[in-house]
């Protein structure tokens, strides 16, 4: 047997004022975007944003249903949007916020694993690493260099047969 160890870096910001201008705004953007979430029935808003090579910002926010498995997250929204608004155009960045109805406690969101999929295919599809910015009610801010970081041993087309 043969042991391996993955790891990866996070960098843990404690407010938006460690980071540049440009991750500044982004964050800002998302947290705007925050009250076109619908949520009647988790009262989780989310809510994404992502900056495109083109200084482009586009938004996506979480749509329940009252048949969960219908719900879709504001990654995918913003995602999606951004294909699209911009076909093939490269993803920079993405920022990704929530709130909590009920609380007030939360720290940096990350993805959950459907939506890291879809950012991991984004990725490849793009050819481009997307950082990722999270941030929840409190001022610290996780970042990512790219999905990779949280997603590790992903699967992607180079499992499947090739056309």
């Amino acid at each position: 047997m043969e042991k391996k160890t993955i790891e990866h870096d996070l960098k843990m910001y404690s407010n938006l004022d460690e980071l540049n201008e440009q991750e500044q705004k982004l964050i800002r953007k998302a947290k705007e975007f925050l009250e076109l979430s619908y949520a009647p029935y988790s009262k989780f808003n989310v809510s994404a944003a992502l900056l495109l090579e083109n200084g482009e910002f586009i938004a996506g926010a979480n749509q329940e249903n009252a048949s969960y498995p219908l719900c879709i997250c504001a990654e995918r929204v913003a995602l999606h949007h951004a294909a699209m608004r911009f076909p093939g155009m490269k993803i920079k960045m993405m920022a990704i916020t929530a709130r909590n109805m009920e609380r007030s406690d939360l720290g940096p969101i990350p993805p959950c694993g459907a939506c890291r999929q879809v950012i991991a295919e984004y990725q490849d599809m793009l050819k481009c690493k997307i950082k990722i910015l999270m941030i929840g009610d409190q001022p610290q801010i996780l970042e990512v260099a790219s999905i990779d970081d949280i997603l590790p041993l992903g699967f992607n087309s180079d499992y499947l047969p090739s056309s």
